[in-house]
């Protein structure tokens, strides 16, 4: 079983993510991008052709950047016009910790194990200069 990952983003957050996975972890290679709404085009096929790519025995975990954001709405409805329920997973709200998280465990995904690693991502935001 292959894991395929995908970050799709409203402008170049995605990219900028990757980026930093490659930077951290020498890993961009395995992730496909869509920077959304940077041009004219229509982001939609991309996600139908990854979608479209997965083998039967593959899954994927999609990182959005915003529930119920275009890009996430777009994902989820690809996700199951195209019946891939049971091998697709989104982690929306994605940050750079999850991201490396989900890439750096690598291991066959389920519900249980995914929400693990997105609990241990979780952001606490803390102003420095108040410490």
């Amino acid at each position: 079983m292959t894991t395929k990952y995908l970050i799709a983003s409203h402008g170049r957050l995605a990219e900028g993510l990757q980026s930093s996975v490659d930077i951290l972890a020498g890993m961009a290679e395995r992730i496909q991008v869509i920077n959304a709404y940077v041009d004219d085009r229509d982001y939609v096929p991309e996600i139908t052709a990854f979608l479209t790519e997965l083998a039967p025995e593959d899954q994927a975990v999609i990182f959005t950047d915003m529930l119920g954001g275009s890009v996430n709405q777009k994902v989820f409805q690809e996700i199951i016009q195209q019946d891939k329920q049971q091998q697709a997973f989104i982690v929306t709200n994605a940050n750079l910790p999850v991201v490396m998280g989900v890439l750096l465990s690598d291991q066959v995904w389920d519900g249980e194990a995914l929400n693990a690693v997105i609990a241990e991502s979780a952001i606490k935001l803390i102003d420095l200069t108040q410490m």
